[in-house]
């Protein structure tokens, strides 16, 4: 396993986040496992929405992507609430919000406002549809937006499209907006000028979706929906029943389907005209589906999945979070943290997706109790303990 070190990529870089819910705190939680100050901005009345579902406001949910992040609870309603805000604002190099389109001008921390105090400011937010446009004052919720990005009908079955089964419009557009942050970061550096970004959750999802519209906009047509297999249409790839599990083979091209066939001893199949070349696979890929079906029904997934692998050709077996959570391969790269500090003692952490010259990109530090950090990050920006305990006094600090 690699030596587990704090990854430093931004080092340096104070990111100043008043999101809540999921897209917005997982982009700043990717940003923290790299690195930067994270300093979450709360209200004292409950904290990110996320909070609310656990008497403690430290539900999983929450905790998953708050690691490694302060939190500071503060009343931005009052006016001394709004100004320690902003003078945090001055000492941070991005804010980071995912609230609906005016409300941050509203309350004091719009882009003007904000770049008023510092002009170089990095500027990130966050919206289903877009700062601008017809639609922009729409809300937008995970569900919402894969059916309005086309994802819903690229997925199920002819007779009813199904949402993916994770909130993968929150989490994509997190990575997106991430990767932008990123991005502005490097252009600053090199430059000197900030920037505004205007990242859009439905675009996000047309982004991820990519091979769909590529397809369409090339052909005009829509793929069809093929049900819970998705590469059905080809003979050779898919998932299998076993006689103890499925088993996932991904024989996409007619090498690969040579190299399958022989490997689990069907070279039969070789010989067969309606299998002879790919163009006759692909045409007769509901009669070498249903070949491979029952031939794999006599035997176990590990049994198949050790040939299949030895052959060269990409395979592996369903799996369950209890089963991918003990592969051995995220145990060597420290995938994987686990913290003390939360409720019920440990608790497990996904890391970002990479290493960083070998160390795993892993939180350090618990999730924040709400206001946790409120006198600790007042106190770095020249507050006395009297000017902290008076705002606390006054309702202003949590």
């Amino acid at each position: 396993m690699p030596e587990q070190q704090p990854v430093d990529l931004l080092d340096g870089v104070r990111i100043v986040d008043f999101t809540h819910v999921h897209a917005g705190p997982l982009c700043a939680y990717q940003l923290a496992l790299m690195g930067a100050d994270v300093v979450k901005v709360e209200s004292p009345a409950g904290g990110d929405q996320m909070r609310a579902s656990h008497p403690d406001g430290l539900p999983p949910a929450f905790l998953g992507q708050n690691a490694n992040k302060r939190s500071l609870a503060i009343d931005l309603k009052q006016a001394d609430g709004l100004r320690a805000v902003h003078r945090l604002v001055a000492s941070a190099d991005v804010v980071l919000h995912n609230m609906r389109p005016g409300t941050p001008d509203r309350i004091g921390i719009g882009f003007e406002a904000l770049t008023a105090i510092k002009p170089n400011l990095v500027y990130c937010a966050i919206s289903g549809y877009g700062q601008t446009g017809p639609e922009s004052d729409r809300a937008a919720y995970d569900h919402l937006m894969q059916g309005e990005s086309g994802m819903f009908l690229a997925t199920g079955t002819q007779e009813q499209p199904v949402r993916v089964g994770f909130a993968v419009a929150d989490a994509g557009t997190a990575i997106v907006a991430s990767s932008a942050i990123n991005a502005a970061l490097l252009r600053r550096e090199r430059t000197g000028q900030g920037a505004f970004l205007d990242v859009s959750m439905l675009e996000s999802c047309m982004a991820l979706m990519g091979l769909n519209y590529y397809n369409y906009m090339g052909t005009g047509r829509v793929m069809p929906r093929v049900g819970p297999n998705p590469l059905a249409q080809v003979g050779s790839a898919g998932t299998f029943e076993t006689s103890d599990g499925t088993l996932l083979v991904v024989a996409l091209t007619h090498r690969l389907f040579l190299r399958l066939a022989e490997a689990v001893g069907r070279a039969d199949l070789l010989a067969d005209e309606r299998f002879a070349t790919q163009l006759a696979a692909r045409a007769n890929a509901t009669a070498l589906r249903q070949l491979f079906a029952a031939h794999f029904l006599t035997n176990t997934a590990a049994h198949w999945n050790g040939l299949i692998r030895a052959a060269g050709v990409p395979c592996g077996l369903l799996k369950g979070p209890a089963e991918v959570l003990q592969n051995p391969q995220l145990q060597h790269r420290g995938t994987i943290a686990e913290l003390d500090g939360v409720p019920d003692g440990k608790l497990r952490f996904l890391g970002a997706g990479f290493t960083v010259d070998d160390a795993a990109a892993t939180p350090s530090r618990p999730p924040p109790r709400l206001g946790e950090h409120s006198a600790e990050i007042l106190a770095e920006l020249g507050y006395s303990d009297a000017a902290i305990a008076e705002l606390r006094q006054q309702g202003v600090l949590g």
